[in-house]
């Protein structure tokens, strides 16, 4: 279960890290892409009723906001579940968190303040 909850959000917070300038770059997704196949999927082995494992809710969860555009404060809502389910955060998903937002932080190479500044904010 915490994984179901936990990677919709992380498709969320690094869509707000992608377009934390305003634009996402084709080379930020592919990189989120790549990141989930070489930390994500082998994390743990949960997959929906189809077999498809469930790291891809982040690719989902990212192209759904790209398609429709946040209709939360996605930040606030990461943090609040991060605090509820600290003890659930180990030590290999703080690490792939950070791995991953860094690197779609400067995918694109004119990674800008905004964008650094959301990474000085996650955990």
């Amino acid at each position: 279960m915490f994984y179901q909850e936990l990677y919709p959000l992380l498709g969320k917070l690094f869509y707000y890290i992608a377009a934390a300038d305003g634009e996402i770059q084709p080379t930020e997704k592919e990189t989120l892409r790549q990141f989930i196949q070489k930390n994500w999927k082998p994390l743990e082995n949960s997959t929906d009723r189809y077999g498809t494992d469930q790291a891809y809710l982040i690719d989902f969860s990212f192209d759904y906001l790209e398609a429709e555009g946040p209709k939360e404060n996605i930040f606030q809502s990461f943090e609040e579940f991060y605090h509820e389910n600290k003890p659930k955060f180990t030590a290999e998903i703080i690490n792939n968190i950070l791995q991953t937002a860094k690197a779609i932080a400067s995918a694109y190479p004119e990674e800008n303040r905004r964008e650094e500044q959301v990474l000085g904010r996650i955990i």
